[in-house]
């Protein structure tokens, strides 16, 4: 055996390639590839019949690297540049901060220590409890709330939120548009059926819902109002309904919760970025919200599309497509009733997942660290003159590349999903005519570029494509350059 020492996982996932990677494909993926790829390099030198030398850190980061290449998980990588101008664009996940990526690898590596999920620090068996805060506490400092339990999907939090509330049967009030489709395709009326709500009663219609319609509607059987912003993106102007605060004081007046369902919500106020419709949750609970439910995903910057795996011994939790994490806020008395549900343990999110969690609710702690640390947040919160100064730059150097007719910067706008085409965000982006080759063949050939470029049609004009820099990194401007260039060189 040769006295040198093989790398810890640690160590390998430590390295700069493999942080990379793990924010591009599954995390879970590259941790149990490089332990696979450790236990290959321990029996090769178990059985070699002289003393060999160990690959170093560097060599089975290749190592490692080439065979998730040829994994089934490098078959759903997203183009890694984003230049359409979609915030979230399926399927690719928001990228995590690489604060967060270290957290799981130590939890992967079984180097992280932390409470239980949703365990308070005096019923935890550590009688030396960790000095940092957990999430728990970080959510309810950043809301306001009392008290918050995280869960493993959105559709826990609503199923948990009405099996707790209607284990003798009974409706829930709210309106048509509050019960809405979410961005994962299932119904949030489907949900509460699933919980057995026995009837839901829409009140007033959808442009139109007043607080006597909601006064009308409640009955001896409700259980809870409920109200949402899942369908606010799909009207331009605003719905006439009453504020949260009027549905807070008819809640109250009959001793009900008031449940709100904030499919778009954000830690800090995001309307200097143009986003007026979207709250933030200290607002709401501000405003009287007995119980706030969000996903971690979204503008939470905490999306764990690429983590989470299916959990054969809790089918529950597999029932529906797992994003993020969910949080459920709101008074002491409220989330306690939901942590009592019998199918509450069912949906306690996995270690790593909350140990990313963390990490990223401390760099929400302060605005500033979010918008410089935080990738989505970095994007949102460029400034109009710093992306119009890159398009004037990069629409000057592309109208001199060959195969370029013409490039010009033009004010645009970004959104966050096409799902919800309410929420947009202004924008800069470059607008690039072909001189022979049709756009398809641009955008294709830039999606299988190294690495892969996501651009856009310019409706009604085969020869265009837009570059929209609300979704680019500027470090990306030069690579966009150059990835053109080839491109079209190789085309020609």
């Amino acid at each position: 055996m040769s006295n040198y020492s093989i790398p810890s996982i640690n160590d390998i996932l430590s390295s700069p390639k493999l942080k990379q990677l793990a924010n591009r494909f599954n995390p879970i993926a590259v941790f149990n590839t490089a332990k696979s790829v450790l236990d290959e390099v321990a029996t090769e030198a178990k059985n070699a019949a002289s003393e060999r030398r160990f690959p170093d850190v560097s060599e089975l980061s290749e190592r490692i690297a080439s065979r998730l290449k040829y994994s089934p998980f490098s078959k759903t990588i997203p183009p890694e540049i984003n230049a359409t101008g979609v915030l979230f664009l399926d399927p690719a996940p928001c990228q995590l901060p690489v604060q967060a990526i270290d957290r799981l690898i130590k939890s992967f590596g079984g180097e992280y220590d932390k409470m239980s999920p949703n365990k308070p620090s005096g019923d935890s068996e550590n009688s030396n409890p960790p000095k940092r805060k957990t999430a728990e506490e970080m959510i309810c400092e950043l809301t306001g709330a009392e008290d918050t339990a995280i869960v493993g999907n959105h559709a826990a939090a609503l199923i948990l939120t009405a099996s707790a509330y209607f284990s003798d049967g009974g409706d829930v009030c709210s309106s048509h548009t509050d019960l809405y489709e979410t961005l994962t395709g299932y119904r949030v009326q489907e949900i509460f059926e699933r919980a057995g709500v026995l009837l839901v009663n829409p009140v007033g219609t959808a442009a139109h819902v007043t607080p006597d319609d909601y006064l009308q509607m409640i009955r001896e059987e409700s259980m809870f109002l409920y109200a949402s912003n899942g369908a606010d993106a799909f009207f331009y102007e605003p719905r006439n309904r009453p504020e949260i605060s009027q549905l807070a004081d008819i809640a109250e007046k009959h001793k009900l919760p008031l449940v709100f369902d904030a499919e778009w919500g954000a830690f800090h106020s995001v309307k200097e970025y143009g986003l007026d419709n979207i709250p933030t949750y200290r607002d709401l609970i501000q405003q009287g919200v007995s119980l706030l439910i969000f996903s971690c995903g979204g503008l939470n910057a905490c999306d764990f599309a690429t983590v989470a795996t299916e959990n054969a011994e809790n089918p529950i939790a597999n029932q529906f497509r797992r994003h993020s994490l969910a949080v459920i806020a709101g008074g002491k008395k409220w989330v306690n009733r939901i942590r009592k549900s019998p199918l509450f343990s069912a949906f306690i999110p996995a270690a790593h997942e909350v140990a990313a969690l963390e990490a990223i609710l401390q760099l929400f702690e302060s605005r500033n660290t979010a918008e410089n640390t935080i990738p989505l947040w970095q994007l949102l919160s460029t400034e109009q003159d710093n992306l119009r100064l890159r398009a004037d730059r990069m629409s000057a150097q592309l109208a001199a590349v060959s195969g370029v007719a013409d490039a010009v910067a033009v004010s645009c706008h970004a959104c966050l999903t096409p799902l919800r085409p309410g929420y947009v965000i202004p924008s800069w982006q470059v607008l690039i005519t072909l001189e022979s080759q049709t756009a398809p063949e641009i955008l294709l050939a830039l999606a299988n570029y190294s690495p892969g470029i996501a651009t856009s049609l310019v409706p009604e004009h085969l020869n265009q494509i837009a570059i929209n820099l609300r979704t680019v990194f500027a470090k990306y401007d030069m690579l966009v350059i150059e990835a053109l260039t080839a491109c079209l060189t190789r085309a020609a």
